[in-house]
């Protein structure tokens, strides 16, 4: 200390400067490599998050379209006549005689053709016999659709008819061709007919080995497929369906297996069972977005998972997918089971094969949501994980979607090394500055203090005139550029604060974006009387499976502008948009008596609109909609992407409507037609069969009354 004080003044205030410098330098830049860490990490949770409630409501979306779908079919007269005509041929066939060629046939068919390919992957029984069919018309539909069929495995559903004279044939030659149909149009990958009374398989598009067995004590007994037929059985509720969890399925040759399940009611009697075997490509589709894991944001490592309650996975391993040869690699090193490694390889699959035995997937199983960072199994490196359970009745699932950490914090690490540059630089600097400034430290600085006094009083253009090249000097300028930069830094928070109000009210109601700014907090109302609309693109799944995805954006986003445009024009409140159905509202958040009125005017020019959009693509586009009057209550969800929402019976029959609806009709119920019928043309369309409503009336609106009509 002592001989800091016989120092010279110029180099006391260089070392000052210099350690200030420094030290500035390196708690600032500790601070924001924290927090720039801090905020990468959450930003990358966030995004992961973001994919993770996409694709899980995508893939929720698309067991309730199955669902629907399923529950149309087991009620469609086709269905029900088919399965009564199959039962009695089945029934038929079963007290014919078998001779015994073909039975030793089908026996050899099993030896050389299947139970071989079971061995290979270690999932075959003991014995061959095991898996035989044992009923007289198990054993001739087998001979005569697979073992006599004329087309490769995998192939069999291109047989259309046997040779045998049977009136199962009449009967398979009537059906086969609309059933087959079905299954390629709407992409499963099998169909069957189960007979009510004893579970046997009276007919399989696919023509696998569970074709024509008993599914109640035949070889495949203790199937998922054999579990939902038993819960069908069980039901006395003719829309009830039911859904199986995966499994490897021997008669498929261990291939993953889900199946959805509904009864067929004839009357009052119960005559079968409709089961479909679904497909694993539309959800691997949705996991992957159709392989586009970094354009949903998932870099070069991310995935999006499904797990179920065994902790094996229902979705493809990302690695496998981009390079199989290399994950079955790493699943060497990582001393896999070869038994494992073997069914990937012949199956072409890792559904069903790893378990992820992970904190993240039991958080998800048990019901919680969150994120965390963890160590993966396949291969054992740090992730970011983002998890949920999935809401899908009948399936104990959750969903994750993770990143490795190293990727995910890649730009921590270049800030690293540029830190570390500008250190030395600003090292360098420092002194340089340091020296310089020094110079001229001792100099009046009462004109600085003039100005700074004006910066305080809230005077931004202030500035510092004195111009020699002195310390002043320099900080006149540093002075001077602050100030500036405060200005543009001012006005730029001013520009973004105005486009942030703009963006608001964008996203919500300007009453609501008002009460939002005025402090509400939590924003519910009520209101008595409103009309809700749902909109829904008719065939709209099966368009998306052969058409990118810019171009189903591309179409979505025409097509929704001109929804747009016509409730802004008419007074009506859009809602939101869920992949191809448009919500919207009339009545609030003001009120208006005339609101059914204009959501009836906005239908019908989304009809048109709808049309003529769909002549100017070249598409049939047909839209459903579906409308309904009554009290709702609206309110502000969300923490920190808002949204504006309804709730209330009011919306769920509406979307009822539009569900239960047809093609390019709008249908209404009895609140709305009681509002319209003075002015527009309504059709009475009967009741429908509403779930936990019962039957419902309703009336497709066609049109407005002529003038002279209304008047009259």
């Amino acid at each position: 200390m002592k001989r800091f004080t016989h120092w010279s003044i110029r180099y006391k205030l260089l070392s000052v400067l210099v350690l200030l410098g420094l030290t500035t330098f390196g708690v600032t830049g500790t601070i924001a490599y924290l927090k720039y860490l801090q905020a990468l990490k959450a930003d990358v949770m966030g995004q992961l998050t973001g994919v993770r409630r996409s694709k899980a409501f995508q893939i929720e979306a698309y067991y309730r379209i199955i669902r629907s779908h399923v529950e149309t079919l087991s009620e469609d007269k086709m269905f029900i006549d088919a399965m009564r005509e199959f039962r009695a041929a089945y029934k038929a066939l079963d007290a014919a005689p078998v001779p015994a060629e073909v039975l030793e046939e089908v026996r050899e068919d099993y030896r050389s053709h299947f139970y071989g390919e079971l061995q290979k992957l270690h999932l075959a029984r003991p014995r061959v016999e095991d898996y035989l069919p044992f009923t007289p018309a198990a054993l001739l539909l087998q001979y005569s659709f697979i073992v006599k069929n004329p087309h490769p495995v995998g192939r069999h559903f291109e047989m259309e008819t046997a040779a045998d004279g049977s009136d199962y044939n009449r009967v398979h030659l009537k059906y086969h061709r609309s059933l087959r149909k079905i299954v390629e149009k709407f992409g499963y990958s099998d169909l069957y007919l189960i007979d009510y009374d004893t579970s046997r398989i009276v007919y399989d598009v696919g023509k696998g080995r569970d074709f024509a067995t008993s599914l109640k004590d035949g070889p495949y007994a203790n199937s998922k497929l054999a579990e939902i037929t038993r819960k069908c059985q069980a039901t006395k509720d003719p829309n009830e369906v039911f859904f199986s969890d995966f499994e490897l399925y021997e008669a498929s040759r261990g291939e993953p297996a889900q199946y959805v399940a509904s009864p067929i009611f004839e009357g009052e009697e119960r005559i079968g069972i409709l089961a479909l075997r679904l497909s694993t490509d539309a959800i691997e589709n949705v996991a992957t977005g159709n392989r586009g894991w970094q354009k949903d944001g998932l870099g070069r490592t991310g995935q999006t998972a499904i797990a179920g309650p065994d902790y094996l996975l229902r979705t493809n391993a990302r690695g496998y997918l981009e390079d199989p040869h290399r994950f079955i690699e790493a699943l060497n090193e990582l001393r896999i089971s070869e038994d494992t490694i073997n069914r990937i390889r012949t199956l072409n699959t890792t559904i069903l094969q790893f378990k992820a035995k992970l904190p993240s997937v039991t958080e998800g199983l048990e019901g919680r949501e969150g994120t965390t960072i963890e160590t993966a199994m396949y291969p054992p490196v740090a992730a970011l994980v983002s998890y949920m359970p999935l809401q899908i009745p009948g399936l104990h699932w959750m969903i994750e979607s993770r990143m490795n950490l190293d990727e995910a914090l890649g730009p921590v690490a270049e800030m690293q090394r540029l830190f570390s540059f500008w250190g030395a630089a600003l090292f360098v600097l420092t002194i340089l500055a340091a020296w310089l400034m020094t110079r001229q430290i001792l100099r009046p600085i009462n004109g600085l203090v003039e100005a700074a006094q004006k910066v305080s009083d809230g005077d931004l253009t202030a500035q510092v005139s004195w111009k020699s090249r002195d310390e002043l000097g320099l900080l006149s300028d540093t002075f001077n550029s602050m100030t500036k930069s405060i200005r543009e830094k001012t006005e730029l928070i001013e520009q973004k604060n105005r486009e942030n109000e703009a963006l608001l009210l964008n996203i919500l109601p300007g009453e609501i974006a008002a009460r939002l700014k005025g402090g509400e907090h939590e924003i519910a109302d009520s209101f008595a009387d409103v009309t809700v609309l749902f909109g829904d693109l008719v065939g709209f799944t099966a368009l998306s499976s052969k058409t990118s995805a810019a171009e189903i954006v591309e179409l979505l986003n025409g097509l929704f502008s001109r929804f747009d445009a016509a409730a802004k024009e008419l007074g009506v409140e859009k809602i939101k948009t869920i992949g191809d159905c448009y919500m919207a509202v009339c009545g609030l958040p003001e009120a208006c008596a005339d609101h059914a009125e204009k959501m009836a005017l906005m239908a019908l020019r989304m009809v048109a609109a709808t049309s003529e959009y769909g002549q100017e693509k070249g598409l049939k586009l047909q839209l459903r909609i579906g409308l309904n009057s009554g009290p709702v209550v609206a309110g502000v969800i969300g923490a920190s992407k808002f949204i504006y929402d309804l709730w209330g019976d009011t919306v769920n029959l509406a979307s009822r409507m539009e569900s239960t609806g047809v093609p390019s009709q709008i249908q209404v119920t009895r609140s709305v037609y009681e509002h319209l019928k003075d002015s527009f043309e309504l059709e009475n369309h009967g009741v429908v069969q509403v779930k936990g409503k019962g039957e419902i009336e309703t009336w497709l609106l066609h049109g407005r009354l002529h003038p002279a009509e209304v008047a009259a």
